[in-house]
């Protein structure tokens, strides 16, 4: 889920798009995306109880991923920042990424904005909604992402429906990624 921002959203074949793509006009370069994350309608299972050692031999960011989640309980926003590298060629295309089992429709494409419907299936769970970014200038970009997934439960034996909220902020440090490698390599 990290990787559908500003990056990932950016790299899916253009043939599978019936609308001409319009490139949103921002920069290409290493980008900083922020990232909050809601969840409701799921339940989760008891969290395990894990040791003080346990805890400290855990990676740093898996560390405080996990507490965070502890500290806010289920449901509860996360945040998660991430760096990204995207191409001028990654620009040129609809921002989203290509995902097995996913189907997307750009339903709105301009320089300064993308609306984007997916449907994805995965297993018995089925998920869709829509995402819609917005380029508030050249190195600022702002989105959203809503969906609604449901699945048959098979892990509790009842209907489990979620929604899922997304909302992001990318900013761009600079037109040099440094060590950050572009999404598949282009």
């Amino acid at each position: 889920m990290k990787k559908i921002l500003l990056a990932s959203v950016m790299m899916c074949p253009a043939a599978i798009w019936a609308q001409e793509i319009k490139p949103m006009d921002v920069k290409p370069g290493l980008w900083e995306d922020t990232m909050t994350t809601q969840i409701s309608g799921i339940s989760m299972p008891a969290m395990p109880q894990l040791t003080p050692e346990q805890l400290a031999q855990m990676p740093p960011e898996a560390r405080a991923r996990l507490e965070g989640m502890m500290k806010g309980g289920a449901g509860a926003p996360q945040v998660t920042k991430t760096k990204s590298c995207t191409t001028k060629e990654q620009l040129s295309k609809p921002m989203v990424s290509d995902q097995k089992g996913c189907t997307y429709k750009l339903v709105s494409s301009s320089s300064s904005m993308q609306q984007i419907h997916m449907e994805c299936t995965r297993g018995n769970t089925s998920t869709a909604g829509d995402l819609t970014l917005q380029r508030l200038d050249s190195e600022h970009v702002k989105g959203d992402l809503n969906m609604k997934a449901s699945g048959d439960g098979s892990t509790k034996g009842a209907p489990q429906n979620m929604t899922i909220k997304v909302s992001f902020d990318n900013k761009w440090l600079g037109a040099d990624c440094g060590n950050v490698e572009p999404l598949n390599g282009k």
